[in-house]
Parts: structure tokens; sequence; C-alpha cells
């Protein structure tokens, strides 16, 4: 079998599909991934195929991740990688040629017309909830109700619309009818769409409505194997020795002047509440990146070893980083950039793993905001409940039960065909 993924995003886009390839080739199959230069050596590390797509890794960043605030900017953003790789559906056709499943999520969706093209099934991926459903939702705060589901009302026609715009001119050019408002993501040859929520089933409980062709598998990632063959700075060892557990404050790459104001603040926040932190912050400039006794300022380093030595953990929210926080029992402060860095602050919240979450997107937080949340976050109060999250979370096996779902929908396929 030869499944090739498509990917535009960041490395937390990437590395599960790495990850999920690595089972598929230890099962004997082919697994291929298209997607930035600059995820070429995490890749192929995991003896993972991976093939160039054009498309600048750091303005995926910037576009989706650092200016957004509003679904426009998100379609603006998406229109603005297009125009930077005019070639992008040719790359995609050229990638997928000869595969069994083609696999894609939000941002890499215009793979599903080229697999549509070439007559190729596909499987969908996403980290945060697209399919309908009563529990929770990107849109609204609340769970459980009427309104949660009316939320999604108007998420397909506004993928639709997209498409329209972007691919309508390519898809009449090779002789595919234009797409419309009314057409469906969500089936594909009259069978329903293989999905993927790589995510644990804690924060998204898997709706019994869905159906049996959307898995929310658990986390795909090997955290131990991520941390193999580090060494460890004298000064983070002698910082750790030196104390009681720090928190750690991981902030990642994306960077805007609205993000560079969030990390001084937290800065500020950190040396009001004399917490000990680490801190990887890429924005506060080397002059005031300087170590005491409370604070040590990091550049890289594998988050599951550093998890390890950590009382708590400050990010923004990613799927697979809040994964790997919890799944090590710490409890989780998350200041989120995006809807659904927000969601999962909002669902660590719900199941007791840590504070309410702060937006920056609806309003930059102040220093005593972050001081306050801190001081909750290192209380005690979530330590049992964020324990028992993570013996849960390390019970999930996302890989095996992705890999063993992708068996069982090709062969099935195939027995139609």
């Amino acid at each position: 079998m030869i499944i090739t993924a498509v990917a535009v995003g960041t490395r937390g886009d990437v590395n599960p599909l790495a990850e999920l390839g690595e089972e598929m080739i230890r099962r004997g199959h082919e697994f291929r991934i298209l997607t930035s230069e600059s995820f070429r050596v995490l890749i192929e590390n995991k003896g993972v195929t991976f093939i160039k797509l054009d498309t600048d890794a750091d303005h995926v960043m910037k576009y989706l991740v650092a200016n957004y605030k509003t679904s426009l900017d998100f379609a603006k953003g998406m229109f603005r990688l297009k125009k930077e790789n005019p070639g992008f559906m040719l790359q995609t056709l050229n990638a997928i040629e000869g595969s069994d499943l083609v696999m894609y999520g939000t941002c890499a969706a215009f793979a599903r017309h080229a697999a549509e093209y070439l007559n190729i099934p596909c499987a969908r991926l996403f980290y945060s909830p697209m399919d309908p459903t009563r529990q929770y939702s990107l849109y609204t705060d609340e769970y459980d109700s009427d309104k949660v589901l009316k939320s999604y009302n108007g998420l397909p026609q506004g993928m639709n619309l997209m498409t329209m715009i972007a691919l309508n001119r390519w898809r009449r050019s090779v002789g595919l009818p234009g797409w419309r408002l009314s057409s469906r993501y969500t089936e594909m040859y009259g069978r329903k769409v293989l999905t993927f929520y790589p995510t644990s089933q804690v924060l998204m409980p898997p709706d019994s409505a869905w159906g049996d062709h959307i898995h929310v598998t658990g986390y795909w990632y090997h955290p131990e194997e991520s941390a193999d063959g580090y060494e460890e700075p004298k000064e983070l060892a002698d910082f750790l020795r030196s104390g009681k557990k720090p928190v750690f404050v991981a902030f990642g790459k994306a960077e805007s002047p609205e993000l560079a104001k969030l990390q001084f603040l937290t800065l500020d926040a950190l040396k009001k509440t004399g917490i000990r932190a680490i801190v990887q912050a890429f924005q506060i400039p080397d002059n005031e990146r300087i170590n005491t006794d409370k604070l040590f300022f990091i550049d890289s380093v594998p988050y599951p070893y550093i998890f390890e030595k950590v009382r708590a953990v400050v990010h923004h929210g990613g799927n697979t980083t809040n994964g790997m926080g919890l799944r090590a029992g710490l409890p989780t402060l998350v200041i989120a950039l995006a809807l659904d860095q927000y969601f999962y602050g909002r669902m660590d919240h719900r199941v007791g793993c840590g504070p309410e979450p702060l937006y920056i997107r609806k309003r930059l937080c102040s220093s005593e905001e972050i001081a306050d949340a801190l001081n909750d976050l290192v209380s005690g109060r979530y330590d049992d409940k964020v324990r028992e999250i993570s013996e849960r979370i390390r019970e999930e096996k996302g890989v095996i039960t992705a890999a063993d779902a992708i068996e069982k929908y090709v062969s099935a396929i195939k027995l139609c065909i």
C-alpha cells in the first residue's frame, strides 16, 4: 500500500504524520509526505519519504498563526500561500500519483481535488473539531447544546466558497465539474471519507452520531524517542538542581509585535510571582535574557525531556504540545493565539487540568492576569486530576489505531473495485 500525506502547516502538523508514517512503514507499506523543505530532516529521520512542496514554512507560521485573528485573516493567508506557489497543484499531482490513499488536513484540502482527478481515495486529518456535534465547538464556549451544534452551520459553506474561488478554474481546466456550495468534503465516490482526529478522547470525546468512519485516535507520537541523544547543558542541570521544580514557559517560534508584548508581560508576571521558570521565548532580546536563580532562558529543547523536569507548563495550546504536557502529568496554562489553541485550553480547564485559558485574540492579557493564572497553575489544585488524565492518555494507542483504520479502509475499497 502507498499512502501520500499532504501537509501545509507547522511542525505540529507534520510531526504526527511522520510518526504515523514510521508505523505504516513498519507494517510493510510505503508512506510519503509532501510538505515544506523545512521538515525534510524531521521526516527522513523517521525513515519516511519526503517530497518537497514549494511552500515557505515561515510564511505558513506568519500568515496562518501569527497574523490570525478572524476567519477572514485565515482565508487571506491561504490565498497568499497559493499566490507564492502557483505550481502547487502540479506538484501535488506528481507527488500523489500511484498512491492507494491520500491524506490531507484543513490547509491542504487542495489535495482532495488532485486525488479526485487521479481517482484516488482520501482521508481527512484535523487537529480540532470540524465535524458537527452538540458536545463542543471552536465557535462557542458553551457545551452540550443545540447552540453548539448550530455553530458548525457555516463551516461547510465557508470551505466550499474558498474552494470555488481558489480551485474551480483548475478543476474545469482538467475536466472536473466546478465545486459548488452544496459540495461535500465528507464524501467521495459515494462513501464517507475516512477522518482522523489525532488527539485524546479525554479532551475530545467522539460523538456517537458521527459513524465509524471518524476516529478520535489518541495522539500520534512516541515521546520517549524525541528526547533520545539530547545532552543536557550544564547550566540547565545546575538550575534544575538549585531549587524547587520550575514551570516551563514555551511560546514557540511564531513572531509578531503582539506576541512580543505577550512574552514581556509573561516575563513581568513571573518576576511578580517569584515562580521559578524555564522560559523559551524567542522575541525577548538577548540583553533581557538574563539567567537568575528564578529564571532560566533556553532555545531549542526536546519537550518530552524538559516536561519530565518541571512542575507545570505554559504554552499556546497546540494539539501536540498540549498532549505531551498532559501525558507528562503537568498542570497546564494555555495562552492561545488561535481558536484551536483556545479550544484545547478550554478543554484542559473543563477536565480539571489547568486554569481557564487566556486568549489574546480577544484581548491582550495584562501581566496581573497572567500572574494570577500562574499562581493558580502551581497552587496544587490541578495536580491529582492531571495525574489521572495522564494515565488515561498513556493508555491510548493513537498511531496503532490510525494505522489499523487505514488498512481496513483501503482494503474495503479495493474489494469494491
